[in-house]
């Protein structure tokens, strides 16, 4: 262990946050370069004292990024999270990291350093009047995957001091993306008790989407902006100005018409929210704010059945971002698929219309790998039985295919705008008010 790693293992709270506010005060000509170093200080922290376990993280399984699809530039990338406890859409985990904590939730501030969170260590700042902290996760997803809380205990709530503290932080951190997950229950906010955001410095998919339909407008004299409809397989306007009080306007219109004024007659008010994610792009010098409307009607809007043998969990910002985010016990279920198709395909018959019943003639599952069946049926055995796929690919590789299918079906399940519904999308954009600036 080098003497940084030691030194490390002494520093207190307050010792983190001295260090990190003279790394920013030392860059404060450079924004970017500024919070590249203080992320790069707090993680080397959280892994000397031992907060972050990096040999957890290699157990994780990346699939190759996945472009085989409609959608334009996308590269949609899957993950089984084998270093993160599994959380099921709806039903509470009983984790041990979040039923041990200090305050009163998993996520406050009193965890810091506390005995319950040993080798947690934080970054306090202000938004306005608001007092934040930012630190990494145990299981960090990807480069510099920050939590950001609100230092008090308050609801996990969505409005309009949302989007301004979210567009703040794009100004504090140029290039990094933030993000907040919605404020009803099952629609991918782990912690509805405590508010909080997601953030992370990574490439997500959904930035690289084209846009189907482009609305044109300007707000001030000079002050131009667009709102995409992206073509992707849950509905997102993606809204971009190089003016910041244009873009906090436009989203707060999109806001107001989604979830409070609007009226939708198939879609309760009530359940309406969002997730949302946004950046400052330093290329392009300009805000990119992204919002994914969502619904709380859990008999509609989560992953249809046969998907859940995949991705039973709740879906949260980043993966309706483009990363999926898989449980730990697929990298072994899918093995034992892989293993048991290979030994029995060559009883197969030749078409998938002859594999009939889930293929129950044909193909013998034991009883845990048994809530795969109706899935390989609408997906491996389909890509098995088109003969350029049969001709081309290995029993893996088709597995490999059906799950990266399959999380683009679960976003497009998880959408209360389904992805041709322009007239449900209009009606959006209208009822915000947002139709006398298009030019």
């Amino acid at each position: 262990m080098d003497s940084i790693c030691i030194n490390n293992k002494n520093k207190t709270q307050d010792q983190v946050q001295k260090d990190i506010e003279n790394i920013i005060i030392e860059n404060k000509h450079d924004k970017v370069k500024a919070w590249r170093e203080s992320f790069k200080y707090l993680y080397n922290i959280s892994t000397s004292l031992g907060y972050i376990n990096e040999s957890r993280l290699a157990l994780n399984v990346p699939f190759p990024k996945f472009y085989n699809h409609s959608y334009t530039n996308v590269g949609f990338e899957i993950n089984i999270n084998c270093s993160k406890p599994e959380i099921v859409a709806g039903v509470k985990t009983l984790a041990e990291n979040y039923l041990n904590y200090e305050g009163k939730c998993v996520i406050c501030f009193e965890n810091i350093g506390s005995s319950k969170r040993d080798g947690l260590r934080a970054f306090e700042f202000n938004i306005g009047d608001t007092k934040y902290f930012r630190h990494f996760p145990p299981y960090p997803y990807f480069s510099n995957h920050n939590i950001i809380v609100d230092k008090n205990h308050v609801d996990q709530k969505l409005d309009h001091t949302t989007i301004r503290h979210l567009l703040e932080l794009c100004d504090m951190l140029p290039g990094y993306k933030v993000a907040s997950n919605s404020d009803k229950f099952g629609t991918g906010c782990t912690n509805l008790l405590h508010r909080h955001f997601q953030a992370g410095d990574h490439p997500f998919p959904v930035f690289d989407a084209v846009a189907k339909k482009e609305y044109r407008g300007q707000y001030q004299e000079s002050s131009l902006f667009s709102i995409d409809w992206l073509h992707y397989p849950c509905c997102c306007l993606r809204v971009v100005s190089r003016d910041r009080d244009t873009v906090e306007y436009v989203i707060n219109q999109l806001f107001s018409g989604w979830r409070e004024t609007g009226d939708y007659p198939t879609l309760a008010r009530d359940n309406q929210t969002f997730s949302m994610i946004t950046q400052y792009n330093v290329d392009k010098g300009a805000y990119e704010f992204l919002l994914f409307p969502r619904h709380a009607d859990l008999s509609r809007f989560v992953a249809r059945p046969t998907l859940q043998c995949i991705k039973k969990e709740f879906v949260g910002i980043f993966e309706f971002s483009g990363v999926a985010i898989l449980p730990g016990r697929l990298k072994e279920q899918l093995e034992q698929l892989e293993s048991i198709l290979e030994s029995q395909s060559k009883s197969w018959p030749n078409t998938l219309a002859e594999l009939v019943d889930g293929g129950t003639k044909y193909l013998s599952l034991t009883d845990s790998l048994e809530m795969f069946r109706d899935w390989l049926h609408s997906f491996f055995f389909t890509y098995y039985f088109n003969q350029s796929n049969a001709n081309n690919n290995t029993i893996k590789q088709l597995l490999t295919l059906s799950v990266q299918n399959t999380f683009i079906e679960v976003l497009a399940d998880n959408s209360p705008i389904s992805e041709n519904d322009s007239a449900l999308l209009e009606s959006w954009i209208s009822q915000s008010n947002l139709n006398k600036l298009f030019i």
